[in-house]
């Protein structure tokens, strides 16, 4: 019996530890898969990539241009808020700042550099003032649309719609035996003229302004005052008996005010000629007289000095020079 039974008992326990083997092996082989199924949705994984792909597109934003402060003070310069053609000490500040003449007046010209530097520190434009758009004003053109002779009635709504109001008006007076009202807009001002025989008319305009070197001009110019391009007026001031004579010389034209007399005669080329029996300095063309007087302070050359300057294209009777008549 022994024989019959021992073999088979062996074979059985063989299988049996087969069977037990093979369990183990896939047993063993379901843990590995499970294990690395598992690594895949690893929190700590997904972070890291997160973090590197954080840190990759932060290397690719720019760093902004640094811009000056607030408190800078050229920037407080550059930002303040301008107006046009008023003068001021903070305009010639700027104008000292932008490294151009500092005549304290706010025009075209420090308003393109003004507008340029600005542009070019990434400073905003809010302080820079408009360009007027009201009427053209041209010395010896019509103004406003308003002509010599037209009547005082329609002349100053015309003028005020394209100018603004009236910033000074006088009464009627006499001069030079003729009756005249004086209405101003800023510099600019009109002439009107009345007698028992006609209506109040327009007699002639003008613009007439004073530069004091400290507060810069005392009117408010009320836009861009151009001049035309005119022939150039030969003539000798104090030889009435000389002929006068128009040149074949063209001055230049466009906005060529300026306070300093010096700067006005080489915007023109030529020169401001003096009479002796008026003290005044006269240029003339076919179109147009400038009129130049200065006070020069007590004492002479100190800061109250001024220039006075008066634009027109008819002179009044009792001023016309007689070499005109």
């Amino acid at each position: 019996m022994t024989s019959f039974f021992g073999p088979r008992r062996r074979n059985r326990r063989i299988r049996n530890l087969l069977v037990a083997a093979v369990l183990i092996i896939l047993a063993f082989v379901a843990y590995r898969y499970l294990v690395d199924d598992n690594s895949s949705d690893d929190p700590s994984s997904s972070i890291a990539v997160q973090t590197e792909a954080a840190t990759n597109t932060s290397t690719t934003i720019e760093t902004p241009a640094a811009t000056p402060t607030p408190s800078d003070p050229d920037t407080v310069i550059l930002t303040r808020e301008y107006p046009w053609l008023i003068p001021s000490a903070e305009v010639m500040e700027l104008q000292e700042l932008l490294g151009i003449a500092a005549d304290g007046l706010y025009g075209p010209g420090t308003r393109e550099i003004h507008v340029a530097t600005l542009e070019a520190n990434g400073l905003p434009l809010d302080g820079v003032p408009n360009v007027p758009t009201g009427c053209n004003i041209v010395i010896s053109e019509d103004i406003c649309g308003v002509q010599i002779g037209n009547l005082m009635d329609i002349a100053i709504p015309a003028i005020t719609s394209g100018l603004g109001s009236p910033t000074q008006e006088a009464g009627w007076y006499t001069d030079c035996g003729t009756q005249y009202r004086t209405i101003y807009w800023g510099s600019l001002y009109v002439d009107f003229t009345r007698s028992e025989m006609t209506e109040p008319k327009v007699d002639r305009w003008g613009i007439r302004n004073t530069f004091h070197v400290i507060n810069g001009w005392e009117k408010v110019f009320p836009g861009i005052v151009r001049f035309p391009e005119s022939p150039l007026v030969d003539w000798n001031p104090n030889e009435p008996d000389e002929p006068i004579s128009i040149t074949e010389v063209i001055v230049p034209g466009g906005p060529l005010i300026v306070p300093e007399p010096a700067l006005f005669e080489e915007a023109v080329g030529a020169p401001l000629l003096y009479n002796f029996s008026t003290g005044l300095f006269m240029f003339q063309t076919a179109d147009y007289f400038a009129i130049f007087s200065e006070y020069s302070g007590e004492p002479p050359g100190s800061e109250e000095t001024e220039f006075v300057w008066e634009f027109t294209d008819t002179l009044r009777q009792c001023e016309t020079p007689v070499t005109q008549e």
